[in-house]
């Protein structure tokens, strides 16, 4: 698109970022909003913050997009997220970005500059799996991970579906679907005394687990290295480490 440079300078109050080309911040009531083009000037690279705002890690971030843009642009996915991302007094290590089909960005006001537009925002390596589909980079970002905020917790992306004889309660279907881990933790820990209850659960490596309850007090693992009895305690401590763990994988 020839005239995104005028598009985004026209943004109320815009200005440019000093030290880095084809960039610009401005703000609109409580977000701050920064941008840069990618160097063919065909796509913007835009980063929205509600409350508390950094403008050194949003320069990180435009930055460090601008230089893996050809994996953002030319993937092809809903959601890329770019690990080996840093920024001094941040802990985020990745910068996710979502295509047109995720976000709404500039969607009533400008068609145009909103199909041309890939929203970031910087995130944990926890969080994604790089198979997330276009209906799960909408929960995503939409629900899931507070996109527009600097200051949360890593939300680790985790698939699972359960059945629990006891309690009634059980996913719908035969996919896993995304799910919050303290909801894994809840279900795991209404296993004991539920006979032919159980969970499973994939983490972001796309490793399967599961585990089951039978007549005895124990609980049954099954691991791709085979099965052994747990107890809650010890299931619970495992399956918080398996989804919270961001140290292997892409």
């Amino acid at each position: 698109m020839k005239d995104l440079t005028a598009k985004v300078s026209a943004q109320p109050g815009v200005a440019p970022i000093d030290g880095l080309p084809d960039a610009w911040h401005w703000s609109r009531m409580i977000f701050n909003f920064d941008a840069i083009l990618t160097p063919d000037h065909e796509h913007l690279l835009e980063m929205r913050v509600m409350g508390r705002y950094d403008a050194t890690l949003a320069r990180a971030v435009l930055k460090f997009a601008r230089e893996h843009s050809t994996r953002i642009v030319g993937s092809g996915q809903p959601l890329v997220a770019l690990a080996g991302f840093s920024c001094p007094g941040w802990e985020f290590d990745t910068v996710a970005a979502v295509s047109p089909d995720v976000h709404d960005n500039h969607a009533q006001d400008d068609p145009d500059l909103y199909k041309a537009t890939y929203t970031l925002f910087p995130g944990y390596r926890c969080e994604f799996s790089g198979t997330e589909t276009k209906d799960e980079a909408v929960h995503l970002f939409r629900y899931a991970l507070q996109p527009t905020k600097l200051d949360r917790e890593p939300a680790p992306f985790l698939r699972m579906r359960y059945d629990n004889q006891r309690t009634k309660s059980h996913s719908i279907g035969f996919d896993r679907g995304l799910a919050p881990l303290p909801v894994l933790l809840n279900e795991l820990s209404l296993l004991e005394g539920a006979p032919g209850s159980w969970v499973e659960w994939e983490n972001r490596l796309g490793n399967v687990l599961k585990a089951e309850a039978g007549t005895a007090p124990a609980l049954t693992l099954h691991t791709a290295s085979g099965r052994r009895e747990v107890t809650t305690d010890e299931l619970l401590t495992f399956a918080e480490q398996t989804v919270t763990r961001a140290d292997e994988g892409p």
